[in-house]
């Protein structure tokens, strides 16, 4: 079984590089070209019940990956994520906040190995 090539590594992406406008930072085409999988935080504008629940739901799902040696990274900001978290055990990842395509592929390509992605029958 080959595995996936974004595994171990997920950018968190705030929602203005998910759903770009026109001529900006389209993160998602970054993260792909990166080897990286994404998971999307929701917008700035979503009511907060929704938006808490939401990183409710982001804060298990890293917490569970977080166990089987993930590497996690925020691009861009999202209010309630450090309180989600932090209800988990879990630290904020890095956060980087970059201004072109160029700078997010050169930041998420620096990224070390993470610890996961050594998993017997993944190389």
């Amino acid at each position: 079984m080959k595995p996936d090539q974004r595994s171990f590594r997920i950018a968190l992406l705030a929602d203005r590089f998910v759903n770009p406008p026109p001529g900006e930072l389209d993160g998602l085409a970054v993260a792909a070209r990166a080897g990286w999988g994404v998971m999307q935080l929701p917008a700035a504008d979503y009511p907060a019940q929704i938006a808490g629940r939401i990183l409710a739901e982001v804060a298990e799902q890293l917490e569970e990956f977080s166990r089987h040696g993930y590497d996690f990274v925020v691009v861009g900001e999202c209010g309630g994520l450090p309180a989600a978290l932090g209800a988990v055990g879990l630290p904020v990842p890095d956060q980087i906040m970059p201004s072109t395509a160029q700078e997010l592929l050169g930041l998420l390509k620096a990224r070390p190995a993470p610890p996961g992605s050594s998993w017997p029958g993944l190389a």
